[in-house]
């Protein structure tokens, strides 16, 4: 089997199952997901689908959108774990009544869960490009 399929299946289960993984939190455990994580769940919910659907219709030219998305979801996802780390340097957007300084998980921050799904999701998109070129 070609490695292109492959990259882009480990991407979809990875996108899926941070998605669901989002919902359980939220609608399961019932964490309020502050502002930061409102725009994680913005660039990693479309990729769910769009993963699906490319991997579906065996679409490797997906990609470059799905690479876009990761890099800028994981910079979200980098700056939350930064200000949860250290509250005094930001004064962003986050507010009441749900602070991005909030930890449901100190052991293992969500927000660091979300970074990892999107590193992983951009490496693998970032090889899939490597495939392409051949």
């Amino acid at each position: 089997m070609k490695r292109g399929p492959l990259l882009l299946a480990f991407a979809w289960v990875v996108a899926l199952v941070a998605t669901l993984g989002s919902l359980y939190y939220s609608e399961v455990r019932l964490f309020l997901p502050c502002e930061l994580c409102w725009y994680q769940r913005i660039f990693m919910y479309p990729q769910a689908l769009l993963l699906g659907l490319a991997l579906f219709r065996n679409d490797l030219g997906l990609w470059p959108y799905s690479l876009l998305l990761s890099l800028v979801g994981g910079s979200i996802s980098l700056l939350h774990l930064t200000q949860q780390r250290f509250p005094d340097l930001f004064t962003l957007a986050c507010k009441p009544p749900v602070p991005c300084t909030v930890e449901y998980i100190p052991q293992f921050p969500i927000p660091l869960q979300a970074l990892i799904a999107f590193t992983l999701i951009a490496l693998s998109m970032a090889l899939l490009a490597r495939e392409a070129r051949r």
